[in-house]
């Protein structure tokens, strides 16, 4: 597992916002996880799969499409948790 991140917020449409992580992703488009992928939090449970990439390549921005065990948790407790991609 790589780490992607910490959740920002929730959107109003249920999307999770992650910044990456600078030390991570910097200046390599080669690192940066797949569409799809699929995001894990420290518990190695899922909480859903990247669905967008956005911002500057040694910081960028990702937005997820949770998953339904973390829709029915609760998806407010997941800010400002560290997140892993699979």
């Amino acid at each position: 597992m790589k780490r992607l991140g910490k959740i920002l917020h929730i959107s109003k449409q249920n999307e999770i916002v992650v910044r990456g992580d600078k030390k991570q992703f910097y200046g390599s488009m080669k690192e940066l996880p797949r569409m799809n992928s699929s995001v894990l939090d420290r518990s190695v449970k899922p909480v859903g799969k990247v669905s967008g990439i956005f911002g500057p390549v040694d910081q960028p921005y990702f937005t997820l499409k949770p998953d339904k065990g973390a829709l029915a948790s609760g998806l407010e407790k997941l800010v400002d948790e560290r997140v892993y991609v699979q």
